[in-house]
């Protein structure tokens, strides 16, 4: 069995992978920290499983960025309204 997690940066750069976000992992698109789960409740964003030989690529994974944590509702950082000054 493989598995798949969504990885998402604080800017909101979706990034899919066979592994979990290292310690202070860091976007390849714009240096921001990467999440693959919700800083509050701790649950993964997405995960896939897998039996057997996978070719992994963004095309044949269908994935919508959530705005919000669906266990808890707590709003990513990417998700957050930013402030106009």
């Amino acid at each position: 069995m493989s598995n798949f997690y969504a990885r998402i940066c604080e800017n909101g750069h979706v990034h899919i992978t066979y592994r979990r976000v290292g310690k202070e992992e860091r976007c390849p698109e714009c240096g921001a920290p990467l999440l693959d789960s919700c800083p509050k409740c701790g649950q993964l964003i997405k995960q896939w499983h897998y039996y057997g030989m996978v070719y992994l690529t963004p095309k044949n994974l269908k994935f919508e960025r959530p705005d919000q944590c669906p266990q808890c509702g707590a709003r990513f950082p990417w998700g957050e309204e930013k402030e106009s000054f």
